[in-house]
C-alpha cells in the first residue's frame, strides 16, 4: 500500500520544481553551481543559465540595429544591457538544496546510473528489451531493417537475423526463453509472434505463429513458456515452446476479459503474471491504467486501479513498462513523468520512485540478478544500465 497522498504529492511538486522552476528554458539544462550552469536572472526578471545568457547577448550583438552588450529576453523579447543581468541566489541555493538533499536520499538501495548505450544510429525508436540471463546478452526490438537487435552486455553489437523471411515488420516487444537459446517477438506488422533460434552469436528465424488480433507484451515464465498479451482481443495467454527448436506445442489462455492488455511481466519467485490494462478512454477524458496480478494458476489475486480490491494506488497514467526483479518487486516506468517506479511485493505494496533523473522517454524494463535494472530509451534511442550502490556492474564498455 501507499504511504500517504501526502507523500505522493510532495514528490509531484519537487518534481516540478526541478522541471518549470530549475531547469533553464532556453537550453533545458538543470542549473547549478559550475559557472556556465548557475542561475542568471534578466533585466525583466526571466532566468536563464549564465551560458545562455552570453549567447543571447552574441546573437543579439551580431545585429546591426544592437548595441554591443545588449540582450533580448527570449520570453518577453525585453532589451537590456547584459551588465544588469545578475546572478539568481535564490534559485542557485534552491537547485544546490535539492541536489544535495535530493528528493530521496541517493544511495540505500536506489540504483544509479553507470552506463549508457546505443543513440541515435544505433538503435531506432526501440520499443522492447530483454536479457539474457545466462550470457548477460541485450535484445532489442525497434524499427529500420535491423528489427531485431542484439548486443553483448558492454554494447558491443552481434549478428542479427539476415534479410528475408525472418524480417520482422513493426516488432513490439521481445522475451529471451530456452535458456538463452530462443528469442520470440510480437509483431504488430502482421499480427504474428516470430520465434528465432538464437546459435552461434546469430539469430535464425525458426517459426511463424499468427492469428492474433494485436499481440503486444512478452515475457519469459521458464525456459520453455512466453507470456503473451493480445492489445486487440483482450488476452492474456501462455504458449509452450518446443526445445531447443522453438516451435509452438500449445497455446493456453489465462484470461480472456482484459482491457488492452499490454505490458506483462512473469515474477521470479512465484510465477505471478502482472499486467497492464490500457482502457480506451472517453470522449474528452484520458483513461485510467489497471495493473493486475494473477497467480501460477491463473487466478487474478490483486489490482491496482484505485477502484478494486486495494486501497487507492497510483498506476501511472503513462505506464510504459514493467518488470519485476529477483525479490519480487514490480517496477513500473511511466514515460510521462520520465521515472521509474516500485510498487513492492505482492504481500507488501508499497510506492516509491527509484529513478527519477536520466530518462527521456522509458518504455523498457529488464532487471539481472546482479541488482542491475536496464531501462531502454526510446526518448534518446538508449539502454541505460543502472546499478545499486555497492552492487557489482558487469557491464563494462565496449572496446571495438
Amino acid at each position: 500500500m501507499c504511504s500517504a497522498g501526502g507523500e505522493r504529492q510532495r514528490r509531484s511538486l519537487i518534481r516540478d520544481i526541478e522541471l518549470n522552476v530549475l531547469e533553464c528554458k532556453v537550453c533545458f539544462e538543470r542549473f547549478g553551481s559550475s559557472p556556465a550552469r548557475r542561475p542568471c536572472a534578466l533585466p525583466c526578471g526571466h532566468a536563464v543559465c549564465r551560458h545562455c545568457a552570453s549567447a543571447l547577448c552574441r546573437r543579439r550583438g551580431q545585429e546591426a540595429a544592437a548595441a554591443a552588450g545588449q540582450l533580448e529576453c527570449p520570453f518577453c523579447r525585453r532589451i537590456g544591457p547584459l551588465s544588469l543581468a545578475a546572478e539568481c541566489l535564490p534559485l542557485l541555493q534552491l537547485a544546490e538544496l535539492l541536489a544535495g538533499a535530493g528528493s530521496e536520499p541517493r544511495g540505500g538501495g536506489r540504483p544509479e546510473l553507470t552506463a549508457v548505450f546505443g543513440g541515435w544510429g544505433r538503435l531506432l525508436n526501440p520499443r522492447g528489451l530483454a536479457v539474457c540471463s545466462s550470457s548477460g546478452a541485450v535484445a532489442v526490438v525497434q524499427d529500420g531493417e535491423q528489427g531485431l537487435g542484439l548486443f553483448e552486455r558492454g554494447g558491443c553489437p552481434l549478428p542479427g537475423p539476415g534479410p528475408g523471411r525472418g524480417r520482422l515488420r513493426y516488432p513490439l516487444d521481445v522475451a529471451v526463453a530456452g535458456g538463452g537459446r530462443l528469442l520470440v517477438v510480437t509483431d504488430a506488422g502482421d499480427s504474428s509472434v516470430k520465434v528465432f533460434s538464437w546459435r552461434g552469436g546469430r539469430a535464425e528465424l525458426a517459426l511463424i505463429h499468427g492469428g492474433f488480433g494485436l499481440p503486444w507484451g512478452l515475457d519469459s515464465g521458464s525456459a520453455e513458456r512466453v507470456v503473451l498479451t493480445d492489445s486487440a482481443r483482450g488476452s492474456l495467454l501462455q504458449l509452450t515452446l518446443q526445445l531447443p527448436g522453438g516451435a509452438l506445442l500449445k497455446q493456453e489462455s489465462v484470461c480472456e476479459r482484459l482491457c488492452g492488455p499490454r505490458e506483462v511481466a512473469v515474477g521470479p519467485l512465484d510465477g505471478c503474471i502482472h499486467v497492464v490494462e490500457h482502457p480506451p478512454a472517453s470522449p474528452g477524458q484520458r483513461a485510467g491504467r489497471c495493473l493486475k496480478t494473477f497467480n501460477s494458476q491463473g487466478q487474478l489475486v490483486r489490482q491496482m486501479d484505485g477502484l478494486g480490491w486495494s486501497p487507492p494506488s497510483p498506476v501511472p497514467m503513462g505506464v510504459s513498462a514493467i518488470a519485476v526483479d529477483a525479490k519480487g518487486n514490480v517496477l513500473l516506468a511511466d514515460g510521462d513523468s520520465r521515472t521509474v517506479l516500485c510498487v513492492g511485493t505482492l504481500d507488501k505494496w508499497q510506492c516509491r520512485t527509484i529513478i527519477d533523473r536520466g530518462l527521456v522517454r522509458p518504455v523498457a524494463l529488464a532487471c539481472t540478478g546482479d541488482d542491475t535494472l536496464i531501462v531502454l530509451d526510446g526518448g534518446d534511442h538508449t539502454w541505460k544500465v543502472y546499478t545499486t550502490r555497492g552492487a557489482p556492474n558487469q557491464a563494462g564498455p565496449c572496446q571495438s
